[in-house]
């Protein structure tokens, strides 16, 4: 099996609008990482494909050339691949089998190649040597160079260190650790729709508060990043690569929570967000840990953004291709290495099951939302498949001329049941449990012939799977409908949220949730500020409207309440 020849490479960690036009640059210290020389993946540690070319210049970035020219390139990138393919399965993933695996060539001939589309990959952290990286990358594997790539900032210029909170993080969530995550996810993405543009959004943590360890390895800036991007239609799919578990964050429920609004903001826009599992398998790395899957929980986890019903939870297989030549050996299994490291699978302690899993209900047994709902090549950990998955749904996106997300419902009602006509591969071997010194120390899930806890619906044969998403979406309006609860639900967050009470002395106590813990609420009324709040532990926020402090004419008024990741309003009347 493919799976045995993992590198035994241990760890390193699991992205006012302002934007840059991407500048060649070759330092890797000036992006936060230890030094020159290669970037490697977080979990393997292995040489990110590209990266150790040392020479290569960034490609000047330009124009798509003709539908046909694309053709051409894409063709005769696939017939030095077909030609060199030991030696490039060598050179490890993402790479040559990812694309006989998911068929991907198939798509390019036809001029499916993500040409029109963006894809967006949030990280925590820039990367100034990122066009060194992937030209190297390209010239390894005789990609053309994607018509754009550039770097955004959603929650303003990064600061001129990195955050306190971050360095503490060490080799898990350290701005070090991002150089690798970015790198990773970027050559993944393009690797798959090589025609695709690139949006990098770097978002440290702690930009505006000093938070806890939990967001400072998933900062809740990265949600802003998500409502700026949809917002403002600058991606048609976003890829997030953490794997923060429910029960590592100081405030619980409601700090998971008040970052839903980034989530339903991207599904409201038609955005499919895709967010890994996690690397530790049934368990979740904590965020105090200094290494991944260093320091994990005791029982059962999952990552806290791949659980919102409104994400796609993409888990980890592996291509189960020969080394030596473009000959599949089998189906593709879970990625395991070893007990130690493999993709996350379980239950949502915190998000209940979504409507569009009620067909699986007597597969999965609970109540709660199952992840992962597919997986893709995790040989460099979930932080691989997400980014791949986007690759293919770009190609998804190309194919309708326009936006195909939110996936879910059509993959769990249409694609997942039809199985492998509608481009579904299972995955029916491997688990998640965890392995210490030969011995299961947390029994996972196990994949099985169908749909499963450990694997969802398994993986996809893109040839099939990305016109039959097409269909679905065309035919059924699935996605069109859960825009619309999307949208719904966030409004119903805005406009239903604050709680006003008059009291007998003519004065209007106000009560309102779903704010970050500990996070500012900017007060204003009829437009004009009135209070700095801060929330308190359960996102809450209190304030005593006076009428007559504030000089408020009898009336209606208009109540204001800002956060980093929403606003609320409501009305009230004087007099």
């Amino acid at each position: 099996m493919r799976i045995k020849r993992f590198r035994h490479v241990y760890p390193i960690a699991a992205a006012a609008l302002v934007v840059t036009a991407f500048v060649p640059a070759v330092s890797f210290a000036a992006a936060g990482a230890s030094g020159p020389g290669p970037v490697r993946a977080r979990i393997t540690g292995a040489v990110i494909p590209g990266s150790g070319t040392a020479a290569a210049p960034a490609a000047a970035l330009a124009g798509l050339p003709s539908k046909k020219d694309q053709i051409k390139r894409l063709t005769e990138a696939l017939a030095y691949m077909q030609k060199n393919y030991k030696s490039l399965a060598a050179a490890g993933t993402p790479g040559v089998t990812d694309i006989y695996d998911y068929g991907i060539g198939s798509l390019w001939r036809k001029g499916i190649d993500g040409a029109g589309t963006t894809i967006a990959v949030i990280e925590g952290w820039n990367l100034t040597s990122i066009g060194q990286i992937l030209a190297g990358f390209d010239k390894q594997f005789d990609l053309p160079a994607p018509p754009s790539l550039r770097t955004i900032y959603p929650a303003g210029p990064l600061p001129k260190v990195c955050p306190p909170g971050m360095v503490k993080l060490g080799s898990y969530g350290s701005c070090d650790a991002w150089g690798g995550e970015l790198a990773l996810d970027v050559i993944t993405a393009h690797m798959i729709a090589p025609y695709a543009k690139i949006v990098i959004s770097a978002t440290p943590a702690d930009q505006e508060v000093t938070d806890d360890a939990a967001s400072n390895v998933a900062p809740p800036e990265m949600m802003k990043a998500l409502e700026v991007i949809s917002r403002q239609h600058l991606a048609n799919v976003i890829s997030i690569s953490d794997g923060t578990g429910e029960t590592t964050y100081s405030y619980g429920r409601a700090q998971i929570l008040a970052n839903s609004p980034g989530e339903l903001t991207a599904a409201a826009a038609g955005i499919p967000v895709l967010v890994a599992t996690g690397d530790c398998g049934v368990v979740q790395n904590l965020a105090v840990a200094s290494a991944q899957c260093n320091n994990t929980s005791a029982t059962p986890d999952t990552a806290t953004w791949d659980d919102s019903p409104w994400t796609t939870a993409v888990g980890g297989s592996v291509p189960n291709f020969s080394l030596t030549a473009p000959k599949r050996l089998g189906p593709d299994p879970l990625w395991d290495v070893g007990g130690l490291f493999s993709e996350g699978a379980g239950f949502s302690s915190v998000f209940t099951r979504p409507e569009y899993q009620d067909g699986v209900a007597r597969i999965t047994g609970s109540p709660m939302r199952s992840v992962p709902d597919i997986t893709m090549d995790a040989q460099d950990g979930t932080s691989e498949a997400a980014p791949m998955f986007a690759g293919v749904l770009s190609l998804a996106t190309q194919a309708n001329g326009g936006n195909v997300g939110p996936v879910n419902p059509a993959l769990y009602r249409v694609l997942g049941p039809a199985g492998a006509k509608a481009g579904i591969a299972d995955v029916i071997s491997g688990n998640d449990s965890v392995i210490r010194n030969g011995k299961v120390t947390v029994p996972g899930f196990t994949a099985g012939l169908g749909f499963d806890v450990a694997s969802g619906w398994g993986t996809v044969y893109a040839p099939r799977f990305v016109p039959s998403l097409v269909a679905a979406t065309r035919a059924a309006a699935q996605e069109a409908a859960a825009r619309e609860r999307a949208r719904d639900e966030l409004t119903r967050l805005e406009l239903r949220s604050i709680q006003l009470t008059r009291t007998s002395t003519g004065n209007f106590y106000l009560l309102a949730g779903g704010f970050l813990p500990t996070h500012p609420v900017r007060l204003s009324i009829d437009g004009t500020p009135v209070a700095k709040l801060t929330a308190n532990t359960l996102g809450d926020v209190t304030y005593m409207i006076d009428p007559a402090t504030l000089n408020l004419a009898a009336g209606r008024h208009a109540v204001t309440l800002g956060s980093m990741l929403i606003t609320e309003t409501a009305g009230f009347t004087t007099g």
